[in-house]
């Protein structure tokens, strides 16, 4: 393909696929027959699965809608032993307030193209399917194969898509790439993990008129919160991350307080249990079950000296991923964008999740890699460079290249 249809088609997959508005199971089926008939023009074999429809209402809360199918394209060229996975989520974020042109009517001004998705990540993988279109184009099939996976749910934790694939479908490449926005000179080769969890202190319920008769839970989270988190915080402090983080504040755990509170909710009562959120953050080094454990150890340990009953219950909780910087392929990778782009690309940990866990941790090298601003994603009149989505469409197909020359010379 010449620039000049690299740079079309990539436009066009870009602006047309913005127009779907798939946010939490919206759109999805026709999400994926767009890309399908785009990919089919030019040959490529692609195979849509449909997540069983009781794996998204066993796995999802009523409010992600899980009564809406859920898909997954694959899409492949290439044959060989070796397996080179491009990784992107078509689901998006609601579009919210504060938009100066419609969400899902793409506004293309120059270079830049507006729209909910524009960054996170359809522009992601409008440069993963304009260079699986660019490889098919060659005269000579790779001596690799080369695997597009285009998922849902990545905003809502991937389990019903790269969890389902990975988990369930088996799916094992032996490299992956997620394109999400991480900046042209910028490789995420991991990302941090969380804890969420409820700790609740117990009293004794009253009525307010006689608060004699109680033991006010309020009253005693306050002296409990203060104590617990002064200790947490003292604990984490000087537990710093060996790698470069995006921002190096991220670089230390973390522990956020008070986002969910919990109360009985009258205001003519003694109250017998209340409750606050704690949301911690892990660096690449610790483990969620580690963790854990050192909450409710320190939990236990307040409660005996304070006299105060409290319980923990986790709510949620995700691994970190971490993919080591030397990794043969991200180095090839590196020294791709180095060329490319003319700039020496940064290896740093990701402050928020990605999809990246669900391939680490079973053992497969996973980095994010895509076009796009991260200072962009989820905001109002969200929007992305054709030329960047371009340019790390080129990239994947010298990546790609070189991904096969590194197994013929082993």
């Amino acid at each position: 393909m010449t620039i000049s249809q690299i740079h079309e088609t990539a436009k066009k997959i870009l602006v047309d696929s913005i127009k779907f508005p798939t946010v939490l199971g919206e759109a999805y089926e026709d999400m994926v027959d767009y890309y399908r008939e785009q990919l089919s023009e030019y040959g490529i074999h692609v195979t849509i699965h449909r997540v069983p429809d009781e794996f998204p209402r066993k796995t999802l809360p009523k409010e992600f809608n899980p009564e809406k199918p859920r898909f997954i394209l694959l899409a492949r060229i290439g044959s060989g032993e070796k397996v080179l996975q491009f990784n992107g989520h078509y689901d998006v974020v609601s579009p919210g307030e504060g938009w100066e042109t419609p969400p899902f009517e793409p506004v293309v001004r120059d270079d830049l193209v507006y729209g909910r998705g524009a960054t996170d990540m359809k522009g992601g993988i409008a440069s993963i399917l304009t260079a699986l279109i660019s490889l098919a184009q060659e005269r000579r099939e790779p001596g690799v194969i080369i695997e597009v996976a285009l998922v849902p749910d990545e905003e809502i934790g991937g389990r019903t898509g790269t969890g389902y694939l990975v988990n369930e479908l088996g799916s094992r490449p032996d490299y992956v790439i997620i394109a999400e926005p991480s900046g042209l000179d910028n490789i995420y080769i991991g990302h941090r993990g969380n804890v969420w969890g409820i700790i609740r202190v117990h009293g004794k319920q009253a009525h307010g008129s006689a608060p004699w008769l109680g033991d006010n839970a309020f009253e005693k989270m306050l002296i409990f919160a203060q104590e617990f988190l002064k200790r947490y915080r003292e604990r984490v402090s000087s537990r710093k991350s060996n790698y470069l983080y995006e921002d190096e504040r991220a670089a230390y755990p973390t522990i956020t307080p008070g986002g969910l509170l919990i109360a009985p909710g009258s205001i003519n009562i003694v109250p017998g249990t209340v409750g606050f959120s704690i949301d911690r953050r892990l660096i690449v080094e610790e483990s969620v079950e580690d963790v854990i454990g050192e909450i409710q150890g320190l939990l236990d340990q307040v409660s005996r000296e304070l006299n105060i009953d409290s319980t923990f219950t986790l709510v949620e909780s995700s691994p970190p991923a971490f993919t080591p910087p030397d990794n043969k392929y991200t180095q090839i990778l590196g020294e791709t964008i180095r060329e490319n782009t003319g700039r020496e690309p940064r290896k740093t940990i990701c402050i928020g999740g990605l999809d990246l866990r669900y391939y680490t941790i079973k053992g497969i090298p996973a980095v994010s890699y895509g076009p796009g601003e991260v200072g962009l994603a989820h905001k109002p009149n969200e929007y992305i460079r054709i030329s960047d989505v371009v340019r790390v469409s080129r990239i994947y197909v010298d990546f790609a290249k070189r991904f096969e020359k590194a197994q013929m010379n082993t």
